[in-house]
């Protein structure tokens, strides 16, 4: 509970309204922003590579493409080339925002383990996941930096596999604990015989 208390006012109601009756809590936390998105900073890296690699290709077509237009060359190979790199460009800008998104959504994210479900909160919008111990597969602790980890958990999704990657939790080796645990209490189903 000591987890709770160290949320903010709008995380503890975000909580607390997740919860059913009588159901304890094991583990709380918000991610950490700042490491949230310190830990997209090598897609950042990959976006600013994409985006300075592909900017100038995409110049170099358009300007052909607009040559081929005023002196009523062939458009078939600078269009071609244009439809390529601009959406390069494009896609390398949309990954320089990957620290800013990842920190917006850390910001708003709540994780909550009970004694029966892992359930990832939006403090705006609410319930966005919730995992029963019989769906959680396996969890696997990927990095521990400055006391803040990263969890991956895979897990059932209608009827497939899914994984999902909390980053930024801190004391992520209780919150690792207590998925394995939360996993391992559910996944025997013990029948007892009939007399």
């Amino acid at each position: 509970m000591s987890g709770l208390l160290r949320l903010s006012e709008a995380a503890r109601r975000a909580a607390v309204k997740a919860l059913a009756p009588a159901e304890p809590i094991v583990y709380v936390t918000a991610p950490d922003p700042r490491e949230a998105a310190r830990n997209a900073l090598p897609t950042l890296g990959a976006g600013v590579l994409l985006a300075v690699l592909s900017l100038p290709i995409a110049w170099a077509c358009l300007a052909a493409v607009w040559q081929a237009i005023h002196n009523g060359g062939s458009l078939i190979l600078p269009a071609l080339f244009s439809l390529l790199a601009v959406p390069a460009f494009l896609f390398g800008l949309y990954l320089v925002c990957a620290p800013w998104a990842a920190y917006r959504r850390a910001k708003d994210r709540v994780v909550l383990i009970t004694d029966r479900r892992l359930v990832l909160i939006s403090i705006r919008s609410g319930v966005e996941e919730a995992l029963s111990g019989r769906a959680i597969l396996g969890v696997e602790r990927k990095s521990i930096e400055r006391g803040f980890g990263t969890l991956e958990i895979r897990h059932e999704a209608k009827g497939d596999e899914a994984e999902t990657t909390l980053t930024g939790l801190d004391n992520v080796m209780a919150a690792e604990l207590a998925i394995r645990r939360l996993s391992l209490d559910h996944s025997v189903t013990i029948i007892s015989p009939v007399h």
